[in-house]
């Protein structure tokens, strides 16, 4: 019972060898890992190209309706931090490892052992009038002599000398292969621990990060604007922005500027970038000459905002601001004015008070009717930013630079294995030679022929037997 009871397991075991057997086959096919790198190419390409970690409002706005429900529906707003493009990491880097050791390293790496030297594609064979000891003893000094290290070994009473030149060159595919590797790591790192997010910032208001103990303050913004002349006249673009914030962390505070293209590091390696910028309108509102406080008058005003005038049936639409505090808010064609002043509309009953917007510079005030007045203030300036931790960026650079090491190794040197067999012809040696590359023989062939004849010429030739007798007897 015992050996019936045994044998089925031993049944399934021999069973499972050949799955995974084609399992390993799979995962070592070169064109395995290549087909699941395009793919892991094609999701890092869309996870660049469109915006990551916004709300669906954001693509609905930015994108055609077909394209936002295709971002917003297969998920693609977090491609980087998503289980696939994880998946597709780990299944390269598993595919590269079975790889590495089924194929790499059999064909890089060829054991020290008698083979049949001519099925070399470099192979030949030269006679040396010399014993087998002192031709095999030639051979080592010259190989050595030419940057060659040399293993010796004896087989069937021939000498076998295997020699390595620039053998590290070998080590290329692995190096690259390590490389991505640590990439894949930091990467993976930066998906575990990093974060990023964007916040926008007015000027005097502190916001907080919601991921470390880090809090900032807006002290002051400022920017610089170039004119650009365009088919419907001159328009201004900002040429340089420029915000000045106070970061606070339980280490302490600290002031710094951040400029457009030049991001702060936090010393915790918090990454804030200049992203975008505006200036709120500012309105105060009185009544019969006395300050209302009313919502949306803190210097917070954008495009369309409104203000409703309270027991009245009148509404203070706000336009833009125009004037040198942000130029890029006044149309093309229109000129620029030369102080600040904002431009809007007041309603009553829904029906426009003027039949053009009202041009309100900074300082003046305005009757809005039913006793009410707006007195334009100066706008408040905001800042956009963007912030990023990645705790993996190291990582990555680090495994870029072991990528390119490995790729200069592999392409830029040819390292070099030869195999020299040295038997005995009777009172002569026979040497025979073949050398292989990585690279194929033609890469070799040329010098591998000069090896062969530099060799030819340093190998000793003995006395004729006339000589030695004639030698002898000089000394009886």
């Amino acid at each position: 019972m015992s050996v019936v009871a045994g044998h089925p397991t031993g049944a399934r075991h021999r069973e499972q060898e050949p799955l995974l057997s084609e399992i390993l086959n799979l995962l070592s096919n070169v064109l395995f890992p290549v087909v699941v790198f395009l793919i892991w190419s094609a999701a890092t390409t869309i996870g660049t190209v469109v915006d990551q970690n916004q709300p669906p409002e954001h693509y609905y706005d930015k994108y055609p309706n077909a394209v936002a429900n295709l971002v917003v529906r297969l998920h693609l707003t977090n491609v980087f931090h998503s289980v696939p493009y994880i998946s597709l990491v780990v299944l390269l880097l598993v595919s590269m490892a079975v790889c590495t050791f089924r194929r790499v390293i059999p064909k890089r790496f060829p054991k020290d052992r008698a083979v049949p030297l001519k099925n070399f594609g470099l192979h030949d064979e030269v006679a040396a009038r010399c014993d087998q000891s002192a031709a095999a003893s030639q051979v080592v000094s010259f190989l050595r002599s030419h940057a060659f290290k040399v293993r010796a070994q004896t087989i069937d009473g021939a000498e076998w000398f295997f020699a390595d030149k620039q053998k590290w060159a070998r080590y290329g595919v692995l190096v690259a292969h390590v490389g991505f590797a640590v990439i894949a790591f930091g990467v993976f790192l930066g998906w575990l621990r990093g974060y990023s997010g964007q916040l926008m910032i007015y000027k005097g208001q502190t916001a907080a990060i919601p991921q470390a103990p880090l809090r900032l303050t807006l002290d002051n913004f400022g920017a610089t604007f170039v004119p650009v002349r365009t088919q419907n006249g001159v328009t201004y673009q900002a040429s340089k922005f420029e915000s000045t914030v106070t970061f606070s962390d339980p280490g302490g505070s600290k002031r710094a500027h951040i400029l457009v293209n030049h991001p702060f590091i936090t010393s915790d390696r918090v990454y804030f970038y200049q992203a975008s910028y505006a200036f709120g309108g500012r309105l105060e509102v009185l009544k019969n000459g006395s300050p209302v406080a009313l919502p949306g008058t803190a210097g917070r005003l954008a495009a369309q905002d409104a203000i409703f005038l309270p027991g009245t049936s009148r509404v203070v639409q706000y336009g833009a601001l125009l004037g040198p505090s942000d130029p890029s808010q006044t149309p093309p064609g229109v000129n620029l004015p030369a102080h600040d002043e904002y431009a809007l509309w007041i309603f009553h009953d829904n029906i426009p008070t003027t039949a053009k917007p009202i041009l309100l510079p900074i300082g003046r005030a305005v009757d809005a009717g039913d006793g009410y007045s707006i007195r334009a203030l100066p706008p408040t300036p905001s800042s956009g930013l963007t912030y990023r931790y990645d705790p993996g960026q190291g990582w990555v650079g680090l495994g870029c630079i072991i990528l390119v090491a490995g790729f200069v190794m592999a392409l830029f040197f040819v390292p070099v294995k030869l195999y020299a067999r040295v038997t005995s012809d009777g009172p002569a040696a026979r040497v025979a030679l073949a050398a292989t590359t990585t690279k194929g023989n033609t890469i070799y062939e040329d010098d591998f022929k000069t090896l062969v004849q530099e060799l030819q010429a340093s190998l000793p030739k003995i006395s004729s037997p006339a000589a030695r007798e004639d030698h002898a007897q000089a000394y009886a």
